[in-house]
């Protein structure tokens, strides 16, 4: 089989991922693509728009029927619920600072994470969002190639440095998985790697060609192979090495997912509130058209004949106040004017509440003011899934950083922590003096307290003990004693020294 084969499992997750990423891309994507399984080849079931918007009359392929489908699409309203979502969950995780540190040999990769400038943090916030779109991300941890047996001084001199190179879920297309050892691991991935060629000919004209990097492991070692556009080898066995000289017996690669960091694709997080954001546009496109067809009021007078209309009615009718209408004798004149279309209205409604039920926190159903503690419990279990997602972000690049670490020489202490605390800790008063109690009773110390006062926010978590024990003994003077206190004066009755 070909390199571009992909996997069972890929084929069965690719269209949920094109649904979301759509909805997150917003109206010019969703209006822009085509339905692939068209029942009607002659008629217009496949143009732009139709696969989320199925033409009313698709086996009509005239251009009448054209005009009134791109009418009918273009009068619909996409209201991007889903990228709202995400970019309002992602608010809520980066809201404070992610705790970064790393070992000297690759603190680089705080400003250059990827070899192309990426900042560190914002690869975690990619990584976080890609994983609530598509439920699946992937980091890959290269060095460049180089001759065995490179000293340290020769590997800095040469600027050579380990990067975490990213991949969305539509880029793993095919992996599998064996027992090495009595243990799990990757034997074979295959990753899509878009490149841009220019022109020999012609310096502006560039294209786009889908390249693939395959990594094996295979004898216990780890290697790469690189193939063309048109599935050709193009490079010989390419063995990453460690700092050490030493191969790789793992492939250093790490899935994220929403569930868990393994090979299979877990559930997009968001697919949910993207098929409920579809069923709304499409109730929206029944509206609008509803509203634009009969819309208007439509003027009905009875009574005329076509003399009457001849003699009065030649130029047209005018309607408003500076017009009047000429009638005979018991005729009459009205509007007609359609009732309310409420149906694809109160679909819009309907649809709106689910997906506040599913999860989407920033559409808020009600008219009153919700309290903090009211938002916590309504949003816990939505809470509790995006907790999930943020500590399988946060073990792979763990995973990364230490991988990085080996290429590069150094050791495994690395910290990362992600903010878990989505909503403003509030200290209860009642508390807070009770921790006091505990601390004048010897259970507890001031740390604890200023932990405390850190997590509701009373407490800048930069300012260390240190730096607050520093300036309390700048505040507090020390107190003069005398060791020789002068006896006070006696005085008589009248207040005077005696």
């Amino acid at each position: 089989m070909p390199v571009d084969t992909r996997c069972p499992e890929y084929e069965k997750s690719l269209p949920v991922w094109e649904l979301v990423r759509d909805c997150d891309e917003g109206a010019n994507a969703i209006k822009a693509r085509r339905n692939r399984a068209n029942l009607y080849p002659t008629g217009i079931g496949s143009i732009a728009g139709t696969a989320y918007l199925p033409a009313p009359n698709a086996r009509d392929a005239s251009d009448d029927n054209h005009i009134r489908y791109d009418a009918y699409k273009h009068r619909a309203n996409f209201v991007n619920f889903v990228s709202h979502t995400k970019e309002g969950m992602l608010g809520m995780v980066f809201r404070k600072p992610s705790e970064i540190e790393l070992p000297a040999s690759i603190e680089y990769l705080l400003e250059n994470a990827n070899g192309n400038g990426l900042h560190l943090d914002q690869m975690l916030k990619d990584a976080a969002s890609d994983a609530l779109l598509t439920g699946r991300y992937g980091l890959l941890v290269d060095y460049p190639q180089t001759e065995e047996g490179l000293t340290q001084a020769q590997v800095t001199s040469a600027g050579l440095q380990a990067s975490i190179l990213a991949y969305p879920a539509e880029s793993v297309i095919n992996w599998r998985c064996d027992v090495v050892n009595g243990v799990k691991q990757l034997t074979m991935v295959v990753l899509q790697e878009p490149r841009i060629e220019v022109d020999e000919s012609d310096m502006f004209e560039v294209e786009v060609c889908m390249y693939h990097r395959v990594l094996l492991l295979q004898d216990g070692v780890y290697f790469q192979r690189l193939y063309d556009d048109e599935n050709k080898l193009v490079s010989d066995d390419i063995i990453p090495r460690k700092s050490n000289g030493s191969s790789w017996d793992v492939i250093p690669f790490e899935f994220v997912g929403s569930i868990n960091n393994d090979e299979t694709p877990d559930k997009a997080p968001l697919y949910d509130i993207a098929e409920v954001n579809i069923a709304h546009y499409r109730n929206s496109a029944d509206y609008e058209e509803s509203s634009f067809i009969v819309g208007q009021p439509t003027p009905v007078i009875a009574g005329l004949n076509q003399s009457w209309v001849d003699d009065n009615f030649s130029g047209g009718i005018e309607l408003g106040s500076r017009s009047g209408l000429l009638l005979p004798l018991d005729a009459s004149a009205s509007l007609l004017q359609a009732a309310p279309n409420q149906m694809p209205e109160r679909g819009m409604e309907l649809k709106e509440a689910q997906m506040v039920k599913i999860g989407t926190r920033i559409i808020q159903d009600s008219n009153g003011a919700e309290t903090a503690e009211a938002a916590k419990i309504r949003f816990t279990g939505q809470n509790s899934k995006l907790g999930s997602l943020i500590v399988n972000v946060e073990a792979a690049f763990v995973k990364a950083l230490i991988w990085a670490s080996e290429f590069m020489g150094g050791d495994e202490n690395v910290t990362l922590n992600i903010n878990k605390e989505f909503y403003d800790a509030t200290i209860d008063p009642q508390m807070l003096a009770q921790t006091l109690v505990l601390q004048d009773r010897g259970l507890i110390g001031k740390a604890d307290i200023r932990y405390l006062l850190r997590r509701g926010n009373l407490l800048d978590s930069e300012r260390t003990d240190e730096i607050i024990d520093a300036e309390i003994e700048d505040i507090v003077e020390p107190v003069e004693v005398l060791t020789d206190p002068v006896a006070p004066t006696p005085l008589d009755n009248e207040g005077s020294p005696s």
